[in-house]
């Protein structure tokens, strides 16, 4: 044979095993069988493409359009773990994995799942299986009823109106199979959307000059709120509805701006329920103020414990809905369940001031064991609730100083609370006098001097009283009693009260029974230091 006969014969062996490998794709193993749809369906190969297609229970369509309509629902919806497509043929897992909890490692598969698309408000799983061809070999294909499934996904997920009427350049896909016409329309949105928000501000506050029904001081607190919903709302609109990203893509996109809206929406609920507390404060500190009223102190206290718990409770809420929408729900609690260990240390550690914190202040807003303007004595302290916050107690001491408590402590710990039911309050006064001395004088004259004063609480008061409450080696002590309507007013009584009572001891028989020191001294000392001397 000449050598161009034999380079002919090379030449057509060549062409006679290219055919025979187009006549029969690699569908061996799951990851084959994906990556042989996807190669062919993005040079629009659909027919070769439709071969990793199990068409038993298609209907109504051939496989080539069924390859094409799958190919562009994957693109836009789905986003493929490589990493957990097993390239063997039996698709058994070798590796269980960084958690190494996979119940699947070393077991032989014949169905995988590539992901879930929602359509008709359900989910319909992608998956290939293991099944036999028309010759009785064993390969891999995308399995029937996701095939079957896939004219309502395409229904749902196919081009839109604006897919069909742009130009071929437009739809000229780049950077990660985004079509040129969406990377326009994303620039744009994120031009037009904080404009948006902007001119949402400025029109609000253009009303507010036409109209007394609307009061500007009380826009300018939700403006900036307002202008935030406005423009995570535009671009909410644009990704859900105008632009359908590609699948990988997808994935990223749609979470964060998911996130922007609801955490938008959650930034501007918390600042109307913050101004609708602030409204009430307000409202209640006017009135105690006016009226001095119980009452009022009791809400206003409620409303400050209670504004941070609510605050709190509403961002919770807006994490919870954002683990719901992206169904992370399921799915994060699972991790937590499988590491039940690590995350009860982890929030153990983390969570335990903020919940300790959190229950404190529900406590002390049901149980009301102090309220704003409470005079307290606390760790050797006389001082008035001055300031109550989600974390913390601000005492204002009668000497202007500050003392900050954690809120727990008043949890924890006791603390006397003098005005906790009603203001008043008895201050004894202590005084020591010698045994000799008049208690009867005593008495009358400080029952005389406590009635006649002018902050003594006649009306609710208990009498002005004097007791002989201890002795010594030298004196007897004296208790006297009188009460103020306030704790202020019983203070200020009760130094009155002291100086008068000393200085009637004091002048009475000319001092005679003034608390004295006796000294005993003994006589044969005094003799025998006499006559030495």
């Amino acid at each position: 044979m000449t050598r161009r006969g034999i380079f002919a014969l090379t030449i057509m062996l060549h062409l006679l095993c290219a055919a025979i490998a187009v006549g029969q794709p690699n569908l061996e193993t799951p990851q084959a069988a994906v990556e042989h749809f996807i190669e062919h369906a993005r040079d629009e190969g659909f027919q070769q493409a439709s071969l990793a297609l199990d068409t038993r229970l298609l209907r109504d369509l051939s496989p080539s359009e069924a390859a094409e309509q799958l190919y562009f629902v994957m693109t836009q919806e789905l986003w493929i773990d490589w990493s957990m497509l097993p390239d063997r043929a039996d698709g058994m897992i070798d590796s269980p994995g960084i958690g190494g909890d996979n119940a699947m490692v070393g077991k032989e598969r014949i169905s995988i799942p590539l992901g879930d698309i929602k359509a008709n408000g359900w989910s319909v799983p992608i998956r290939v299986d293991r099944i036999e061809d028309a010759k009785g070999e064993r390969v891999w294909k995308f399995a029937a009823q996701s095939v079957e499934n896939i004219p309502m996904l395409y229904a749902e997920h196919g081009p839109g109106w604006i897919d069909r009427h742009t130009p071929a350049w437009a739809s000229e896909r780049v950077m990660g199979g985004v079509a040129i016409w969406k990377i326009i329309v994303i620039g744009l949105t994120i031009i037009i959307a904080p404009l948006a928000g902007y001119l949402t501000a400025r029109v609000l506050r253009w009303l507010s000059t036409k109209t007394e029904k609307i009061d500007l001081t009380m826009l300018q607190k939700f403006d900036w709120p307002i202008s935030v919903v406005v423009a995570a709302f535009v671009v909410w609109v644009v990704v859900e509805f105008g632009l359908s990203l590609p699948g990988a893509i997808a994935t990223i996109a749609d979470p964060i701006v998911l996130i922007l809206l609801v955490a938008a929406l959650t930034f501007l609920l918390m600042r109307v329920l913050n101004v609708i507390i602030d409204t009430f404060a307000r409202d209640a500190i006017r009135k105690f103020h006016e009226e001095g009223s119980e009452s009022e102190r009791r809400v206003l206290t409620q409303l400050t414990v209670a504004r941070y718990t609510i605050l709190l409770v509403t961002a919770f809420v807006g994490v919870g809905i954002v683990l719901l929408q992206l169904d992370m729900a399921r799915t994060l609690g699972i991790t937590l369940m499988s590491s039940a260990g690590v995350a009860a240390v982890i929030f153990g550690i983390a969570g335990h001031a903020v919940l300790g914190n959190l229950i404190a202040g529900l406590q002390i807003a049901l149980t009301q064991p102090f309220k704003l303007g409470d005079t307290v004595y606390i760790e050797d302290n006389w001082g008035t609730i001055e300031q109550v916050s989600y974390t913390f107690v601000v005492v204002n001491t009668w000497d202007h100083r500050r003392l900050v408590f954690p809120i727990k402590y008043f949890i924890d710990n006791w603390f006397e609370n003098w005005s906790l039911n009603k203001t008043y309050l008895v201050k004894p006064i202590y005084v020591r006098v010698d045994y000799r001395a008049p208690v009867g004088k005593i008495r009358d004259k400080f029952i005389e001097l406590a009635t006649n004063h002018e902050r003594h609480d006649r009306e609710n008061g208990e009498d002005p009283e004097v007791l002989v409450t201890d002795t010594d080696g030298d004196d007897i002590i004296l208790r006297l009693c009188a009460g103020g309507a306030e704790v202020h007013d019983a203070w200020l009584m009760s130094c009155d009260l002291r100086e008068q009572i000393v200085a009637y001891i004091t002048d009475l028989d000319g001092g005679a029974y003034l608390a004295r020191t006796r000294v005993e001294v003994d006589q044969e000392l005094m003799g025998s230091g006499a006559g030495g001397a």
